[in-house]
């Protein structure tokens, strides 16, 4: 295996213009901890984008930052949090920026902070074919043409490399508190629909955390409507939401990621033992302890109208019977004409099964 190291986004475009004309397959890689997600690929070179590690800009007036891909979560994080601020990620601290965003990663605090991709604004990034492509402005009323970064975001490196990005940050919030109650799925989403200004309410298989975040006055307010809903609430100062996100967890059992309409979530994930959903948002994370139990779950998903791709462990996107899939194949070939990067690890690879 071919390991390739590029310094610059000069050197990515040098190196999948090469790759391009001898059909090279490259497989893009950045912390290594979104990479069970997605199909297997077979490929002849990792494309390493760690040493694209460095601060373009950082404007904390602005709550504007401009770093190199290859930059490291936690890295990010130290720097933005000396000003009072953060890139809301909730990702692991080894993890690369580049890499959170082209594994469509969600934050546990999204009823809050929103999709992560919206705080991209603007994006370099190199095609297959070794074109560099620049999308979004770092000041909106300067954005004009297509927002070509919402396609990189989510497409685990097969339509091409992300080697910088500017990213909206937030002020870190005055007070933070996490409370935990008994309870399960019905009562978070409960808890969901009436406190609205939650930062996220995730739902383990018997127990409730709620997170809240703002102002000290607003967080009380909020702890109360909480209490009023789940007496037996426990509140803690915690670093971290939930307690134990799914890449701490222990054993090397699959983990899937389920999406689905909120409404329909309960359906998806009662009949499963360790699962941690986040209500009001149609996301969980849920162990697969065996196939059997990946392909009931996805066959759920799949009647709820989602997907159930896996994050940890053998089992990939799962069924290439999804909407726009076509799409997804146009969007390949313009962006990766000679199938080089990571060919098969989208379902853009995969035939239709109907």
């Amino acid at each position: 295996m071919d390991l390739i190291h590029p310094r610059t986004a000069a050197d990515v475009a040098d190196a999948l213009r090469e790759a391009s004309t001898s059909g090279r397959r490259v497989l893009v890689v950045g912390g290594r901890r979104h990479i069970d997600k997605g199909n297997p690929s077979g490929v002849d070179a990792e494309l390493w984008t760690t040493q694209l590690d460095g601060v373009v800009a950082y404007e904390p007036a602005e709550m504007l930052t401009v770093v190199q891909a290859g930059m490291r979560c936690d890295a990010l994080g130290a720097m933005l949090a000396e000003h009072g601020q953060e890139w809301p990620a909730d990702a692991p601290p080894e993890a690369t920026v580049g890499g959170v965003i082209a594994s469509g990663s969600s934050s546990a605090r999204r009823m809050r902070v929103g999709p992560l991709r919206d705080t991209v604004v603007e994006m370099e990034f190199v095609t297959g074919d070794g074109r560099l492509v620049r999308s979004g402005a770092r000041t909106v009323k300067n954005v004009t043409g297509y927002d070509l970064h919402r396609l990189a975001a989510g497409s685990l490196g097969t339509l091409g490399v992300i080697t910088q990005v500017a990213l909206k940050v937030r002020p870190l919030p005055e007070r933070r508190l996490t409370l935990t109650a008994p309870g399960d799925l019905p009562l978070a989403t409960a808890i969901a629909s009436e406190v609205t200004l939650a930062a996220g309410v995730v739902a383990t298989t018997d127990a409730v955390e709620v997170r809240l975040e703002g102002w000290a006055g607003e967080v009380d307010e909020l702890a109360a409507a909480v209490t009023r809903l789940a007496p037996a609430s426990t509140p803690e100062d915690l670093p971290s939401f939930p307690r134990a996100p799914w890449w701490t967890w222990p054993g090397d059992a699959t983990i899937a990621e389920v999406a689905v309409a909120p409404s329909r979530l309960v359906g998806v994930v009662s009949a499963t033992t360790t699962y941690a959903a986040l209500a009001g948002v149609g996301l969980a994370w849920v162990v697969a302890a065996n196939e059997d139990e990946l392909g009931e779950l996805r066959r759920r998903a799949e009647r709820a109208g989602g997907i159930a791709p896996v994050v940890r462990g053998p089992g990939g996107l799962g069924s290439a019977d999804v909407r726009g899939a076509d799409v997804l194949r146009r969007l390949k070939r313009s962006f990766d004409p000679a199938h080089v990067l990571a060919p098969g690890r989208s379902l853009a690879d995969l035939p239709q099964t109907r």
